[in-house]
């Protein structure tokens, strides 16, 4: 670690709109008004690291961008050293599987690995393309909730033990670090899990794209990595996209260490020629996980001060609006349930009183209506203004209550 905030410019104003920014240049469309600031989205406005910029400036100096090999040595070595490094985990080139994206990645898995009408378990509130991925491929989604502690949300074992018992479940599609409420898993939460899917023989896909973003006094655990010494019935899913902020560039990677369940997902692969890999993501993968660890140890110094500063603000101005600080990712998960009992409203107020451009909390399920996602990965004034215009619309919401 040792390096700060200061030695990067976080705070530099990088204009976004016209750049075909689907976070900024699709608002309009998204919520209905050009006025809105949009902190949705998960990424970030925050330029990728030096290294990542340099390597692509590079290669597009060439000037021909043909078909690229499939095989890149240094790409396989730096995300086999980001992870021993980053994670404490061992892995093996051959476990490595390339894919176009994390969310294409889960769906390639369901279809190797599951059949139409088979369970799959996840944990509400969660990530939205969680209920597509799974609804869209013609299996059945099985909801283990999270249960939430004032705001501080948990997993339910009994019920989980129960959905895993049913032999009509097949897989786990598991959170880890959980998007939206932020939570960074304990290791021994995991090994409850793990244990639980080795005793009903169910095989885990672990969604683990926000791994490295990950705050003081927590430790992401890979799910594979309880095995002994390796869990062959766990499917990792990776990317330096949301880390390095290159999720335009469509490259991510499967970390498979049982070749059977390998061969299968490599299968679905070939099915729909998906071999192909983007030659930018590639390399800017390979150049962020070589390079970008200063950065990265200096993006999470900044991005811990804004959750902080979102957390006291709303307990300081805005006690009825809850929060908790999260342990990992760039999302906070905000409860406006003491203002609003629709959903519909609290959706039309954010937009058309507060102006602010929010995930709407039922996307993420039934359990979060009242709720809205907030990406404070942006400079620290744009969170500063988004807070201060909801709490201005609150104000007038409840003089007008009164």
């Amino acid at each position: 670690m040792g390096n700060s905030s200061a030695e990067f410019d976080f705070d530099q104003l990088i204009a976004r709109r016209g750049t075909d920014s689907r976070k900024w240049d699709d608002i309009g469309s998204v919520f209905g008004s050009e006025e809105v600031l949009p902190l949705w989205i998960a990424d970030m406005d925050f330029a990728s690291p030096p290294a990542v910029a340099a390597k692509i400036r590079e290669r597009a100096g060439h000037s021909v961008y043909a078909y690229n090999t499939r095989d890149r040595a240094p790409f396989s070595q730096a995300i086999i050293d980001w992870v021993r490094r980053r994670h404490d985990w061992n892995i093996e080139k051959e476990w490595i599987v390339q894919a176009p994206g994390v969310v294409p990645a889960i769906i390639l898995s369901i279809l190797a690995l599951s059949k139409p009408g088979d369970g799959i378990i996840i944990q509400p509130p969660v990530y939205p393309p969680f209920f597509a991925s799974i609804k869209d491929n013609h299996r059945n989604i099985v909801e283990n909730p999270l249960i939430s502690h004032n705001g501080y949300y948990e997993m339910d074992f009994a019920d989980l033990e129960q959905k895993l018992a049913n032999p009509d479940n097949k897989l786990l599609l598991l959170c880890s670090p959980h998007n939206p409420v932020g939570r960074v898993w304990k290791r021994e939460e995991l090994t409850r899990v793990y244990n639980l899917c080795q005793a009903y023989q169910v095989d885990v896909l672990s969604d683990e794209i926000h791994s490295d973003l990950v705050y003081g006094g927590h430790k992401h655990t890979v799910f594979a990595s309880l095995g002994t010494p390796v869990c062959h019935q766990s499917i990792t899913f990776m990317a330096a996209s949301k880390t390095f902020n290159i999720a335009g560039l469509n490259t991510s990677f499967i970390i498979v260490p049982c070749k059977q369940r390998r061969g299968l997902i490599e299968t679905e692969i070939n099915r729909m020629h998906l071999r192909r890999n983007n030659l930018f993501g590639v390399l800017a993968t390979e150049a962020a996980y070589q390079a970008g660890e200063a950065w990265l140890d200096a993006l999470l110094v900044y991005l811990e001060k804004n959750a902080a500063m979102l957390v006291d603000f709303m307990e300081a101005r805005l006690p009825g609006v809850k929060v908790v600080k999260p342990e990992g990712t760039f999302l906070a998960w905000l409860d406006f349930r003491a203002y609003f009992n629709e959903a519909n409203e609290l959706s039309k107020f954010l937009v058309e009183q507060a102006q602010v451009g929010l995930n709407p909390g039922l996307a993420f399920g039934t359990q979060a209506a009242g709720f809205a996602r907030l990406n404070f990965a942006t400079r620290q004034s744009v969170v500063l203004e988004a807070v201060t215009r909801i709490e201005k619309a609150i104000k007038q919401l409840d003089r007008r209550g009164s």
